[in-house]
C-alpha cells in the first residue's frame, strides 16, 4: 500500500492591526504601545512594529533606539520580520525597532515596484509564535502608511474631539477606504477610538457629532485625557504598566477586550480573559515601576544614568573645515525626499492604479 502523504500544515496567519491617522498629537503612538501590551496580558504573542522615524513606540516598550535591524530594513524588504524581532520586557510582546532610517523609506519605497505591497511581501511567511502584530504608523499619509494599511486586517484610528477632529476624521477615513478599495480588500474593520477626552461641554458635543457619523465603528470605550500618560512616556512605560488602575489604562485594556472580540468574528480565537490580564499587568508594574529612564535628568550631586550627556558637549559639536556646505546639503536632500514621499503617496491615494 502507498504511503499516503500528509501536507503539512502552514501556520496560521498572524492578525495585523495597523494604528493609523496623518494628524499628529491624537495618541497614536501611545495607542499602540498600551494596545500592544494589553494584547500581551490578554495572552497572544504580539508583535509591535514601530514605523514612525520618531521611534517613540521603540523607547516606550523599553529599547534604545536605534536598532541595526528594524522595522527600515523590514518596510524595504531588506529583511524579514524574524530578523527583525527583539525582546522586550514584557511577557510575549516583541518588538520591531525604529529608526531614523525611516525618514527615507517613503522615497526607497516610491522607487520599488508594487511599492505599496513590499510589507505585505516582507510579512508573507511570519513566525509561526506571533499571533498579531500591531503596527504604530508615522502621521502622514506617505507611502509607509500605505503599505501599512495595505498589509492589514483591522485599522484603528485614534482620534482626539477636537473642533477640527471631524474634518481631518473625514479626510483619514478617505485614504483608508481609497486603500481598503483598491489594495485591500481583507481590510476587515476601521475602528474609530476617542482619545485624550475630557469632562465638558464642548468635548460632549464633538464626541456625540463623531458617534452620529460614524455609528457603531466608534469603540464604545474613551480614553481620558490624563496627567499619568505624560508621566508614563516621560519614564520609558507604557501606562498600562506603570498605572494599571488608572482610568486611561483601564481604558487601553477594555479597548484590546473589544478588539479581540470583533476578531473573534473572522477566526480570532477565543474570548480574552479580563481578570489574567489585569493580574499580569499587576505583576508587571510591580517588576518595572521602579525602572527610571534613561533619560532621565540626574538629580543635583547624582552620578548621571548611561548615555547622559550635558548639555555643554551637546552644545558645542566639533565640525571640521568645510561643514557647512555638507549640513545645508543634507537638510537640502531631507527636504526633497519629504517633497518627494508626500507627492507619491499623494498620487497613490487619488489615482491608484486599476
Amino acid at each position: 500500500m502507498a504511503e499516503e502523504t500528509v501536507a503539512a500544515e502552514e501556520p496560521a496567519k498572524p492578525t495585523i492591526i495597523t494604528v493609523f491617522n496623518q494628524k499628529g498629537g491624537v495618541g497614536k503612538t501611545t495607542t499602540s504601545v498600551n494596545l500592544a501590551v494589553c494584547l500581551a496580558a490578554l495572552g497572544r504573542r504580539v508583535v509591535l512594529v514601530d514605523l514612525d522615524s520618531q521611534s517613540n513606540a521603540t523607547t516606550n516598550v523599553g529599547v534604545t533606539p536605534p536598532v541595526s535591524t528594524g522595522a527600515y530594513q523590514l518596510i524595504t524588504g531588506k529583511a524579514a520580520l524574524e530578523e527583525c524581532l527583539k525582546k522586550t520586557a514584557f511577557e510575549n510582546l516583541r518588538l520591531v525597532g525604529g529608526s531614523d532610517e525611516l525618514a527615507w523609506a517613503d522615497i526607497e519605497l516610491a522607487m520599488q515596484p508594487e511599492c505599496q505591497a513590499v510589507l505585505v511581501r516582507s510579512l508573507a511567511k511570519p513566525p509561526a509564535d506571533v499571533d498579531l502584530i500591531v503596527i504604530d504608523c508615522p502621521p502622514a499619509p506617505g507611502i509607509v502608511s500605505v503599505n501599512a494599511l495595505v498589509a492589514a486586517d483591522m485599522v484603528v484610528m485614534p482620534v482626539m474631539p477636537s473642533p477640527h477632529a471631524l474634518d481631518g476624521l473625514h479626510k483619514a477615513w478617505w485614504n483608508v477606504n481609497r486603500v481598503r478599495s483598491h489594495y485591500n480588500r481583507d481590510l476587515h474593520t476601521i475602528n474609530i477610538v476617542l482619545t485624550m477626552t475630557e469632562e465638558g461641554e464642548l468635548t460632549k458635543r464633538l464626541s456625540e457629532d463623531i458617534i452620529a457619523e460614524f455609528g457603531p465603528r466608534v469603540m464604545p470605550v474613551m480614553v481620558p485625557r490624563d496627567n499619568v500618560v505624560i508621566e508614563a512616556a516621560a519614564r520609558d512605560l507604557p501606562v498600562v504598566s506603570m498605572a494599571p488602575q488608572s482610568p486611561p489604562a483601564r481604558a487601553y485594556l477594555r479597548l484590546a477586550e473589544l478588539l479581540l472580540g470583533r476578531l473573534r468574528h473572522v477566526g480570532g480565537g477565543a474570548a480574552p480573559d479580563h481578570d489574567v490580564a489585569a493580574d499580569r499587568l499587576a505583576v508587571w508594574s510591580a517588576e518595572l515601576n521602579g525602572r527610571r529612564s534613561h533619560l532621565a535628568v540626574p538629580e543635583p550631586g547624582a552620578t548621571p544614568d548611561p548615555g547622559w550627556t550635558e548639555a555643554p558637549e551637546m552644545a558645542a559639536p566639533v565640525l571640521g573645515p568645510g561643514a557647512g556646505w555638507k549640513i545645508g546639503a543634507g537638510i537640502g536632500l531631507l527636504l526633497l525626499g519629504a517633497v518627494l514621499g508626500f507627492a507619491a503617496a499623494s498620487a497613490w491615494f487619488a489615482f491608484p492604479p486599476g
